[in-house]
């Protein structure tokens, strides 16, 4: 099943350096795939989740050693609409495993020049949502 335009997305983020609070935004450096995957980005389709069940995904699925500190909220529409990430044949495609709201952007560019602007066009179009206190 395809992830349809109007589908909300997240992308959690555990490096202070990903994100500045004061100006609410995310910074390109947020997004680096796993030396696992290099060529994709994890991200998690939340529209039919409450705030809660998109943090307890995040403590369950992403986080490991290190806490997740704030996430990246986008449309999939990016992807439809972007003409960087058209033009680059960059996708957002369902990956159900480990969770079936899983999701892989791809292919992300091996080209350091390429991915760059790749990440920065990203985190221009996302929503910084800190995590709360106790959660």
């Amino acid at each position: 099943m395809n992830i349809s335009p109007d589908e909300k997305l997240t992308y959690f983020i555990n490096s202070k350096s990903g994100f500045t609070p004061t100006k609410k935004e995310v910074k390109a450096r947020a997004f680096s795939p796993t030396k696992k995957s290099p060529n994709e980005l994890s991200v998690y389709r939340i529209s039919s989740l409450t705030e809660n069940q998109v943090w307890e995904i995040g403590k369950i699925y992403v986080e490991g050693k290190i806490k997740i500190k704030a996430r990246a909220d986008f449309s999939a529409s990016i992807f439809y609409e972007n003409q960087l990430f058209c033009k680059k044949n960059i996708k957002v495609i369902p990956a159900p495993y480990p969770h079936e709201l899983h999701a892989n952007i791809t292919p992300i560019p091996t080209n350091i020049e390429d991915r760059r602007e790749i990440f920065r066009e990203l985190a221009l179009l996302c929503k910084l949502v800190m995590r709360p206190e106790g959660i």
